[in-house]
């Protein structure tokens, strides 16, 4: 028969097909096995401790300014942080990622809440959403003061 391997000669095709299977089925097992270690290792930033940030300014600066317009979110990890005062004088930290559509959020201290603009989505001062389309409330940091009482440096972590 032609088209047949006997044993005096090298089959090379069915070496080849052998191969390539071999070759295909340490791919499928890679590709799973990546996934399951991304989730088990830790995240860069949590890996040696929680990750620590001071805010770009003071108590006493985390006021609106003359225009009404709230201090500039800052980076904190990589995203956006926005800082906010309640009423009662407490300072909060949350991610100024809208959960809606990864827009920037503002603080809007005379309302009283955090608004999203790209749709309308609103937040009140504990991050909770309150109206519009976001699905879920911002991510909250941990606020820590050090300093003066007055002029505290603001320090922002994970919890």
């Amino acid at each position: 028969m032609e088209g047949s391997c006997d044993k005096s000669d090298k089959c090379p095709r069915r070496s080849w097909l052998v191969r390539v299977l071999v070759g295909m089925n340490l791919v499928a097992i890679g590709s799973l096995l990546y996934p399951i270690t991304r989730f088990l290792r830790p995240r860069r930033g949590t890996r040696h401790g929680t990750l620590n940030v001071v805010a770009p300014f003071r108590v006493d600066q985390l006021r609106p300014d003359a225009d009404g317009e709230w201090p500039a979110p800052f980076e904190f990890a990589g995203k956006p942080c926005v800082l906010v005062r309640t009423s009662d004088g407490e300072i909060k930290a949350f991610n100024a990622i809208c959960t809606h559509t990864d827009c920037t959020v503002k603080c809007r201290p005379e309302e009283g809440d955090i608004f999203c603009s790209c749709h309308g989505g609103v937040y009140d001062l504990n991050g909770q959403n309150v109206s519009g389309p976001p699905p879920r409330p911002l991510e909250a940091y941990k606020v820590i003061l050090r300093g003066k009482p007055g002029r505290e440096e603001i320090i922002v972590s994970r919890t």
